[in-house]
C-alpha cells in the first residue's frame, strides 16, 4: 500500500478518526516550466540536460534573471522546490565566463554544506572537466593539510557561520585572492537566523561586508527561507541592504496529507489526554509494519531518547536495529552513519530533534510525525516538507500534547494552514552581542572614528571604541583605533549561545577508562547533566557523577535507573526600570529593563512511562545573573478588590512535614521576626510563615518548603494574603495561558522567553504582576513585540481558555495550578477578560 491507502485504512477506524481535528489534502501539482535564459552558458545548459534537466521552474528562472540585473534576492518557496538552483546556476554561469570570480555559500549546519557539495559535483561532472570551477567545503572537520590548497584554489567555498566567524574573517589576509574576487554570497535557510543566532549573524555580515569592501569587493546576496511572515524584512535586517522577494513556487508536488491528531482523553474532567509520546510510538510502529519509512521529530533530546527506548522495547529483536535516534550530542561519525542509512532505506524510522529539520538529502521518506507543536509555524512546515521529496504521496501527522499551545492549535488548525502570522525577530544592536562583534571587527581591521559598522551610527560606534580603548583592548592613534590586546576575540564568542564553552561528556567504565560520547554547551549542561542527573544517549542511560563547568568535563557512568530527572528553576527580580507605560482601567502595561537572578536549587525524579514524581534532590549550583528586557502587567488595586468580591477561597489545613517547626524558626530568623508585608516587628509566637505559592499546588513538599517560597507575615497580613490565594490561582493560570500562546506572535524558541507571576511583586508595589521577559542577555525585542500587540495577545489567551473542555483547569489551558480545591480556570478567565476594559 502507498501512504494514502494506509491513511484511508486508518480513517475507517473510529478510534482514530474521532481524534483527528484536521485532515487536509494538498493535491499533486504540475510544474511551471520556463526555458533556460539565453545568457546561460551553452556548456552549462548542456551539462544540465545530461543530468536530466531541460527546463527551469518559473521561480528559478525569475531568480536567475533578477540576479543578472544586480538585485539581492530572498527566495521563499516550498521545501524541495529547487531553491539551490536559484543561486548555484548563476554562480556557475559567471565562473565559466570569469574564472577568477568566487562565491561564498553559508549553511547553518555542516551537513547541509556537504549535501550541497555532492549535488554541485554531480553537475560539474557533466561538464567533462572543461572548467576550473573548484567547490570545496571548509569547516572544522576539514583536515589541516587541505586548508592551504582550498584557500589558494577554491572558487566556491561552502562553509557555516561559525567557521566564517572564527576561521576565515580573523585570518582574512590568507584569503586575499578569494575575498577580492567575491561576487556572490549565498545564505541558506535564513529562518534559522532568528533570536540570538540571527542577531549574531547580522553582525557577522557587517564584518564580512567591511572586509570585502577593504578588498574592493561588493558581492550580491542571495538568501533562501522557509515560509515565515516576514522573509523580506528578515533578509534585509540580516544584510542591511535592499532585497527582492521571490515567493511564487513553480515546482511540482506530490499529493500530501496533513493530519492534526489530538490523543483521546484519559480523564476528560481534568483535561488530561493520552501521552503524545505513547501515541507517537504507536503510530511509528504501525508505519514500520506497513513498510513506510518514517521520520519522527521530538522537541527535546530527552524525548528523542524516550521515544527510541519505548519503541525498541515493543519491537522484536530483529527489528530493533531498524530504528535510531539522531540529535546534537551524537558524534559526527554516528550522525553520518544514520544519514546514509536513511538514504539507503536501511533504517525504517529515526527519532530526531531539529538536527534533521533542514534540507539535507535523507532519501524518499513517506511519513513525518511531529510529537507536539515545534514552537513555530515555519518549523512545522519545514519538518512536514521532509516527506514526499521525490513527489510521491506523503503523510505528516502533528500529534498534539497536553501543552496549552498544542491544544489551541488542535482547535484552530487554520493558524498552521492559512496566513502565517509569525515574524522572525533579531536585534543586531543588542549591547552584549554588538560589543562582542565590534571587538572581533577591530581585531580584523582597525576602525576609524567616522566609520560605519552596518547601520550603526558612527557616533554610537565611537562610544564603543572609546570604551574598548579605555579598557586597553584598543589603542587610539589619532582618528584610528588599533587592536592591542593579546587574546583572540572570535574564539571567545559563540554565535549560537550566550557562552562559547563546551562540556565534553565522558563515560567512565569499571576499569576507570574514559570514553567520549558527545558534547553540550555549558548553558545546556546546567539543565541536562547536573550532578546526579540521568542522561540519555542512544537509548542508553547514564548517571552524572560530576560536572566541572570550569574544565568543561562531565563524568558519567552507565545506569539502570527506573526514572529520569528534570531541573527546578527559581527566579528572583533584583532590579527593574520602566521605559514605557500604558494605563488601563484594570491594569497597567509596562516595558523596561530587568536584572534577574536565576538558580536551580533542586531537581525532580520522575518514573519512566508514568511520569510519577518519586523524589527530588538538592543542587548547589552558582546563580545566573541576567540583565534583560521584559513586559509586565500590573493589576490595579481597584480591580483586585472587584475580583475578591466575586467569590471566596478556603482550604483544608496542610501537613507541612515533620521538619516544619525548625524550618519555620529558620524563616523567622531570616526575616528578623518582621512581617514582610507591613514591616512591623512581632514576638515570634505571634508571627505566621506563609507559602507564597500555595502548598497544595506542589506534589513535592520539599519544593513547596523552599525558603524562596516562604515569607514571614503577621496575622492581619496573613489573612489578607490568604484572601489573595484565589486571585493568585487566576494570576498563575492567566500567566500560563499567555506564555503558551506567545509563539503565535513571536517566532522564537520556547526557551527564548520566560514568564513569572507573583501575587506580591516588586514590579507592582507588592501587588500582583505578570512578567514575560527575554531569556537572553540584553534582550532581543521579543517581549517588546508582545507589549506592542498586548490586546491581541490577551484575546488569544482568553479564546484558548474558553475552548478548553476541562472543568476547572488543566495543562491545556491554565496549567497545573488548576487542581481540585483551587480552581484556576474560572479565575484566570475572569482576570483576563477584565483586561479588555480599556
Amino acid at each position: 500500500m502507498n501512504i494514502t491507502q494506509t491513511l484511508n485504512t486508518w480513517n475507517q477506524d473510529k478510534s482514530f478518526y474521532k481524534n483527528v481535528t484536521c485532515h487536509t489534502v494538498q493535491p499533486a501539482r504540475p510544474a511551471s516550466f520556463q526555458a533556460f535564459p539565453d545568457f546561460i552558458n551553452p556548456e552549462l545548459s548542456s551539462a544540465l540536460r545530461q543530468t536530466g534537466i531541460s527546463n527551469l521552474y518559473s521561480h528559478q528562472s525569475e531568480a536567475i534573471q533578477k540576479l543578472r540585473e544586480g538585485q539581492n534576492l530572498v527566495i521563499a518557496t516550498g521545501t524541495s522546490s529547487g531553491k539551490s538552483f536559484c543561486y548555484s546556476l548563476p554562480v556557475l554561469n559567471q565562473q565559466l565566463s570569469d574564472p577568477q570570480a568566487t562565491a561564498l555559500f553559508l549553511f547553518p549546519t555542516k551537513a547541509l554544506a556537504y549535501d550541497q557539495l555532492e549535488k554541485m559535483n554531480q553537475l560539474l561532472g557533466a561538464l567533462d572537466g572543461r572548467n576550473k570551477i573548484s567547490p570545496a567545503v571548509y569547516d572544522g572537520d576539514t583536515p589541516s593539510h587541505h586548508r592551504s590548497t582550498i584557500r589558494k584554489n577554491a572558487s566556491i567555498l561552502l562553509t557555516n557561520p561559525d567557521m566564517l566567524h572564527q576561521g576565515i574573517l580573523p585570518h582574512h589576509t590568507n584569503w586575499n585572492r578569494f575575498l577580492s574576487n567575491l561576487r556572490f554570497v549565498v545564505i541558506d535557510e535564513i529562518h534559522t537566523y532568528r533570536g540570538v543566532f540571527g542577531s549574531h549573524f547580522a553582525n557577522l555580515m557587517r564584518r564580512l561586508k567591511r572586509i570585502c569592501n577593504f578588498y574592493n569587493a561588493w558581492p550580491q546576496f542571495v538568501l533562501t527561507s522557509a515560509t515565515i511572515g516576514n522573509p523580506q524584512e528578515l533578509a534585509q535586517n540580516l544584510i542591511e541592504m535592499p532585497v527582492t522577494l521571490i515567493d511564487q513556487d513553480g515546482s511540482p508536488r506530490g499529493e500530501s496529507n496533513f493530519v492534526l491528531y489530538n490523543p483521546p482523553f484519559v480523564d476528560e474532567k481534568i483535561g488530561i489526554r493520552k501521552s503524545s509520546i505513547e501515541t507517537g510510538v504507536g503510530f511509528t510502529q504501525k508505519l514500520i509494519n506497513a513498510d513506510h519509512q518514517t521520520l519522527v521529530f521530538a522537541q527535546t533530546r530527552r524525548t528523542v531518547e524516550m521515544l527510541l527506548t519505548y519503541l525498541r522495547y515493543l519491537l522484536p529483536p530483529e527489528q530493533q536495529i531498524l530504528v535510531r535516534g539522531y540529535r546534537s550530542g551524537y558524534l559526527k561519525s554516528e550522525r553520518r552513519e544514520i544519514e546514509q542509512a536513511l538514504r539507503s532505506g536501511e533504517l525504517r524510522a529515526v527519532f530526531s530533534t531539529s538536527a534533521l529539520e533542514l534540507g539535507i538529502d535523507i532519501g524518499g521518506l513517506d511519513a513525518v510525525l511531529l510529537i507536539g507543536f515545534p514552537g513555530s509555524i515555519a518549523t512545522t512546515h519545514q519538518r512536514i516538507g521532509r516527506a514526499g521529496r521525490k513527489q510521491q504521496a506523503s503523510l505528516a501527522i502533528l500529534i498534539a500534547t497536553n501543552d496549552a499551545m498544542d491544544q489551541y492549535l488542535a482547535n484552530h488548525p487554520e493558524y498552521l494552514l492559512e496566513n502565517n502570522p509569525e515574524q522572525a525577530l533579531i536585534d543586531p544592536q543588542n549591547f552584549v552581542i554588538l560589543l562582542q562583534h565590534i571587538r572581533c571587527a577591530a581585531f580584523e581591521l582597525p576602525f576609524t572614528a567616522q566609520e560605519h559598522f552596518g547601520d550603526l551610527d558612527p557616533s554610537v560606534l565611537k562610544q564603543f571604541l572609546d570604551f574598548l580603548s579605555q579598557s586597553q583592548i584598543l589603542n587610539q592613534q589619532g582618528e584610528e583605533y588599533f587592536w592591542v590586546a593579546e587574546q583572540y576575540p572570535a574564539a571567545e564568542v559563540s554565535l549560537r549561545s550566550s557562552t562559547p564553552d563546551i562540556v565534553s561528556l565522558q563515560v567512565v567504565d569499571e576499569k576507570g577508562q574514559r570514553k567520549l560520547i558527545g558534547q553540550l554547551d555549558a548553558n545546556s549542561a546546567s539543565w541536562f547533566v547536573h550532578k546526579d542527573a540521568i542522561y540519555l544517549h542512544e537509548a542508553e542511560m547514564y548517571e552524572v557523577l560530576d560536572l566541572d563547568l570550569q574544565e568543561g568535563i562531565c563524568t558519567l557512568k552507565p545506569s539502570q535507573a527506573d526514572y529520569f530527572t528534570i531541573p527546578v528553576i527559581d527566579t528572583q527580580i533584583i532590579e527593574h526600570k520602566v521605559d514605557s507605560t500604558v494605563e488601563y482601567q484594570s491594569y497597567s502595561a509596562n516595558y523596561g529593563d530587568l536584572q534577574l537572578e536565576i538558580i536551580i536549587p533542586k531537581f525532580q525524579k520522575k518514573r519512566w512511562f508514568t511520569n510519577e514524581l518519586i523524589g527530588a534532590g538538592d543542587l548547589d549550583m552558582p546563580p545566573r545573573n541576567l540583565q534583560t528586557t521584559g513586559f509586565w502587567l500590573n493589576i490595579k488595586s481597584n480591580y483586585l478588590e472587584k475580583l475578591r468580591q466575586t467569590g471566596s477561597w478556603s482550604a483544608d489545613p496542610n501537613a507541612y512535614g515533620s521538619n516544619w517547626t525548625n524550618l519555620r524558626q529558620k524563616i523567622l530568623n531570616r526575616d528578623q521576626n518582621t512581617c514582610r508585608a507591613c514591616g512591623k516587628i512581632f514576638p515570634p509566637a505571634d508571627l505566621h510563615v506563609h507559602h507564597i505559592r500555595p502548598f497544595r499546588t506542589f506534589s513535592d513538599p520539599d519544593l513547596a518548603n523552599l525558603p524562596s517560597n516562604l515569607v514571614t507575615l503577621c496575622p492581619a497580613c496573613h489573612h489578607q494574603a490568604e484572601a489573595n490565594v484565589r486571585v493568585r490561582s487566576g494570576l498563575a493560570g492567566a500567566g500560563y495561558a499567555l506564555r503558551s500562546i506567545a509563539p503565535l506572535l513571536i517566532m522564537c524558541d520556547r526557551e527564548d522567553v520566560s514568564l513569572l507571576t507573583e501575587a506580591r511583586s516588586v514590579l507592582n508595589d507588592n501587588g500582583p504582576a505578570i512578567l514575560i521577559y527575554d531569556n537572553i542577555p540584553g534582550g532581543l525585542g521579543l517581549s517588546r513585540k508582545l507589549f506592542e500587540r498586548r490586546i491581541f495577545w490577551i484575546d488569544r489567551a482568553i479564546e484558548m481558555i474558553k475552548e478548553c473542555q476541562c472543568e476547572s483547569g488543566c495543562p491545556a489551558c491554565v496549567g497545573p495550578v488548576g487542581e481540585p480545591g483551587y480552581g484556576g480556570k474560572k479565575e484566570a478567565l475572569e482576570l483576563l477578560e477584565g483586561f479588555r476594559s480599556v
